[in-house]
């Protein structure tokens, strides 16, 4: 069978910097390619010599999408001449040529692969580039291609095994395809042997180097599989091959955009796609080794080399890292050998073949959606290979979107109810990237179609009740991923505008759970309860106070802990928004019951709550109390002092000074679980918690968008004109003495964002709202947490909440803000 071999470059007419043709050694997403030299003379060549003489039976090319040579001629020989020149072809032979499009059709964004079948033999290949076609992106009259594949027999005398028409017969056939010049167009008279499609340029061109090393390892490890006829274990490494080339394309597009970030010096995404890359590597080596499909120990003893200039094929795979405790994969629900690679494997189209025909029973059972979208693609829902199944519900999401304005409600109404019925079905799935699918098509059913097309509530109905109960099973999966994002679509699906109006998700979510629940399920029930409390309220939205605690004091009675904490949470915000009106679904609050650990918290939150003490602060008396309050409001107006002086006090001289204070309020902090910015006090505000409530939710401070440091909004503007690591981008306005980035300054100061400062003063100027307010450090607060205070200071929007909440009504953000902001820390 022919193979790809490798060349190495002898000379080239010239080339751009960093454009060498060298590049075309080496096969990869992200080879730059040779490039000619701007305003370059033409024709331009480029010389290669293959490792022996060879007989070459393919060549490939593949062009740039606008820097495009018009035609492309190739010689071949065994010798090249001292003294022959780029001009010259001298002892090599012609082959013919190639034309190539000027791709306008495309609009200059798609590149084009040429192949060219040919029968020579040779040691030296020249390929002559001629004058490029003229676009406006070719600003510099250049060509630049990317490789040139030789796939050949390393026989050289192998014409006496396959007799091949001579140089004559062949050139005749050419000239009588009437045309003036011999065109190399693909087609040959004789009969050529296979080619493996892993040596085609196509596959190169979109694979991981290392990936395409190891299927070549696997498809030559298929082979003696046939050969010992061994015909399971070779299924089984024709479907890894087949799993690997998707694995490889994502890691070849994962370099692709750590490259486009280096460029643009976005070193963060950079390091981000590195991660991703080696973490998602290291895990696809793990399964090869797992399902004993190579052994990788074989591979990693390749001593290492120089690869820099060696074409991909022949580089070194690198060792294997390998990790403690590695994800193992969800096997397939077939009975048949499972693909090893399945969950790990990016959501991706493109396997080759037709899934395999649908059963009796199947086709009894899908008999309606294989009315509506046919035999075809309701096979590959049904299909045993699970990209069959992603492709399928891709295509049903495609054909939706798709559907033009005038088509027949009851048709519309068809292929809705057929598409909830292979949704259904796709919920079940143990793939995470089917799974993905069948959300995605869900998401569509719920938040466009429906609503876009008119079609009523009954159809809402119907797609949430068919759906529901294999929604709600997944969020007790034992895959943390794909109960997470079961998790995440109940929470989206509560608030899409359809759903929320019929209150289907609070209804469904507050119906009482048995003690013997599994845990998973019963704590993201609770989860999920408390979360959309938070976001919904009780004020007409399906949940109620007589529904919410007939949950609550069942699940009370849960085995597991962490169910049962989870549920207190729960009871404690209902009592902030209906207060003693909660009491009579609990047990009277007596010596009895506060020997329940459980009920004794719940009590103690209910006096936390409303300022009362607990039962054992009752024990200290009022006048002790009051002490300790009156030492605490002390402690915290001498720690204020000491941060307001930091600003007076040069920085060579203060480290010290600034370590101690800092340290004295971050134990203070903990110590009262208390935030002496917003004096905000909870429980939560551990070191950690601190943090985050710093980091997240302190409407004092502010995260700067230049340098991510958390500073208080009250010295904003002297942070970035002092302290922010950008801070020479900055300049301070002389009329509202705000910090403006130098670029605006002119724009800013013509705009109503430039407020000068108020007549009173010494009054304060808020950066945020660019407001005018009074002076001191309690207008600072009044203005940053008050409800009349600062619009533009989204972090006061928690302070609002907790307020209305203590006062018994539900909160509605101002602004709706994304769920994700929450979400990110959960």
């Amino acid at each position: 069978m022919p193979r790809k071999i490798g060349f190495t470059l002898v000379s080239s007419s010239g080339h751009e910097d960093n454009f060498s043709a060298k590049e075309l050694m080496v096969h990869a997403p992200t080879v730059n390619g040779w490039r000619s030299a701007r305003f370059c003379p033409y024709p331009q060549q480029v010389t290669l010599q293959l490792p022996e003489r060879s007989r070459v039976r393919k060549l490939q090319l593949l062009a740039h999408q606008y820097l495009i040579s018009g035609k492309i001629e190739f010689h071949i020989g065994d010798r090249l001449l001292e003294a022959d020149s780029p001009g010259l072809s001298g002892h090599l032979r012609r082959l013919g040529y190639v034309s190539l499009s000027d791709n306008e059709k495309t609009g200059f964004k798609a590149r084009e692969l040429k192949s060219v079948h040919v029968d020579a033999i040779g040691t030296y290949l020249r390929i002559t580039f001629h004058r490029n076609h003229v676009n406006r992106y070719n600003l510099y009259n250049q060509v630049l291609h990317y490789e040139v594949i030789n796939l050949s027999l390393r026989e050289v005398n192998c014409t006496s095994v396959c007799p091949q028409p001579s140089r004559e017969q062949l050139i005749e056939h050419y000239l009588n395809i009437s045309q003036h010049e011999t065109a190399l167009d693909g087609t040959y008279m004789g009969k050529f042997e296979s080619i493996s499609p892993l040596d085609d340029l196509a596959f190169d061109m979109y694979q991981d180097p290392e990936v395409a090393h190891i299927i070549r390892l696997l498809d030559d490890k298929k082979q003696e599989m046939v050969h010992q006829e061994r015909y399971e274990f070779a299924k089984t490494l024709k479907q890894a091959i087949a799993d690997l080339q998707k694995v490889g394309e994502r890691l070849g597009r994962y370099d692709v955009e750590k490259c486009c970030a280096i460029e643009k010096e976005d070193y963060d995404t950079a390091k981000k796609k590195k991660e991703q890359m080696e973490e998602y590597r290291m895990t696809v080596y793990h399964q090869l080794e797992v399902h004993n499909l190579l052994d990788m120990a074989m591979v990693s003893a390749v001593p290492r080399i120089d690869v820099t200039a060696l074409p991909y094929d022949e580089r070194p795979l690198p060792a294997l890292q390998r990790k403690e405790e590695m994800p193992q994969s969800h096997p397939e629900e077939s009975g048949l050998p499972p693909s090893p690679l399945a969950t790990i494997i990016p959501c991706s189209p493109g396997v080759t073949g037709e899934p395999e025909p649908l059963t009796e029973s199947a086709q009894r059972e899908a008999s309606f959606p294989i009315e509506v979208y046919g035999d075809g693609l309701v096979a590959g829902a049904y299909s045993k290979t699970w990209s069959y199944r992603e492709d399928a519900l891709l295509a049903v999401y495609k054909k939706l979107t798709e559907v033009s304005a005038g088509t027949p409600k009851e048709k519309l109404r068809n292929m809705m109810r057929a598409a909830v019925f292979l949704v259904k079905k796709a919920l079940k799935d143990k793939v995470s990237s089917v799974f993905q699918a069948s959300l995605k098509l869900l998401r569509l059913l719920l938040t466009q179609l429906i609503p876009g097309q008119a079609l009523g509530r009954a159809e809402v109905v119907h797609c949430v009740e068919q759906t529901w109960p294999n929604l709600l099973s997944r969020t007790g999966d034992s895959a943390t991923r794909l109960r997470a994002m079961a998790t995440a679509f109940i929470q989206d699906m509560a608030q899409f505008k359809e759903v929320q109006a019929l209150q289907l998700v609070p209804g469904e979510l507050v119906k009482p759970i048995k003690s013997n629940i599994p845990t998973r399920q019963a704590l993201s029930r609770a989860e999920l309860l408390e979360k959309l409390l938070g976001e919904l309220g009780t004020d007409n939205s399906g949940f109620t106070l007589d529904n919410v605690m007939k949950f609550c004091t069942g699940a009370l009675q849960h085995s597991a802990s962490e169910v049962r904490e989870k549920v207190v949470l729960i009871i404690l915000a209902m009592y902030r928004l209906h207060k003693t009106a909660i009491l009579s679904y609990l047990p009277a609050n007596d010596a009895a019951t506060r020997k329940n650990f459980l009920y004794k918290n719940i009590f103690d939150g209910f006096a936390r709550i409303d300022g009362r003490p607990v039962e054992s602060q009752a024990r200290l008396g009022p006048s002790v109390l009051q002490q300790e309050g009156e030492k605490e409001k002390e402690e915290i107006r001498s720690l204020r002092e000491q941060l307001a002086a930091l600003n007076e006090i040069s920085v060579g001289g203060a480290s010290v000074y600034i370590l101690n204070v800092f340290r004295s309020v971050c134990i203070f902090s903990m110590c009262f679980s208390l935030c002496i910015f917003c004096s905000e006090k909870d429980e939560s505000f551990t070191e950690d918690g601190l943090d985050l409530h710093y980091w997240k939710h302190c409407p004092m401070l502010h995260c700067c968008d230049q340098c991510r440091q958390v500073v208080e909004i009250a010295s904003l503007t002297e942070h970035l004109l002092g302290e922010c690591e950008n801070r020479a981008r900055f300049s301070q306005c002389p009329r509202c003495s705000e910090a403006v980035s130098i670029d605006e300054l002119t724009h800013h100061t013509q705009s109503p964002a430039c407020n000068p400062p108020g007549s009173v003063k010494g009054s304060n100027h808020c950066p945020l709202c660019h407001n005018n307010f009074m002076s001191g450090e309690e207008a600072w607060k009044a203005h940053l947490m008050g409800r009349e205070g600062c619009k533009q200071n989204s972090r006061r929007t928690a302070v609002l909440q907790r307020a209305q909440l203590a006062q018994g009504k539900s909160f509605i953000h101002p602004l709706n803000p994304p769920r994700s902001s929450t979400q990110a820390w959960g």
